[in-house]
């Protein structure tokens, strides 16, 4: 009688061992999922970032609302503004990467106000494409994505200075 009831408490014992395990391991991966910049593209930011105040922190979540806002425009897409948002997405991971490598440097001030303009040229590019793409007037479509490709160019150059 002992043997049954002390095999039933190491059986209990694992059991809940194993779901605590599991749980933890699909609470870190949904913890990874909303820490990702762009869905599908895991980020080399640390998950700390969720609720960190540190300046790379703050700017990474603010790259991670911009392209969750630019998800929810619904507007009737077409080739222009796919190719667009796909930019839109591919600069915010390599400005997101820039802030990843930022984090560990000392004497970063300037970077990081390079860094500040780059996702403030994001945020503008996207809300740019918010407005443009949901105007029923060609014209005035043509002319809010030509914004937009302006704030891209502007992204770029940050960019480029951040890599020198």
């Amino acid at each position: 009688m002992l043997v049954i009831l002390l095999v039933v408490l190491v059986v209990i014992v694992v059991g809940a061992g194993a779901l605590i395990a599991m749980l933890g391991r699909k609470q870190r991966g949904a913890q990874e999922q909303a820490n990702e910049v762009v869905p599908g593209h895991p980020t080399r930011a640390p998950i700390s970032w969720a609720g960190s105040h540190d300046p790379e922190a703050r700017l990474h979540r603010r790259l991670r609302d911009a392209m969750t806002a630019l998800r929810r425009v619904s507007a009737l897409d077409n080739g222009t503004t796919i190719v667009l948002r796909a930019d839109l997405e591919q600069s915010a991971l390599a400005v997101d990467d820039h802030l990843v490598a930022l984090s560990g440097l000392t004497g970063k001030a300037d970077l990081l106000a390079s860094a500040t303009q780059a996702v403030e040229a994001i945020e503008a590019g996207v809300t740019q494409y918010a407005t443009a793409a949901t105007k029923p007037d060609l014209a005035a479509l043509e002319v809010g994505m030509s914004a937009v490709r302006g704030q891209l160019d502007v992204v770029a150059q940050i960019r480029k200075g951040l890599s020198a």
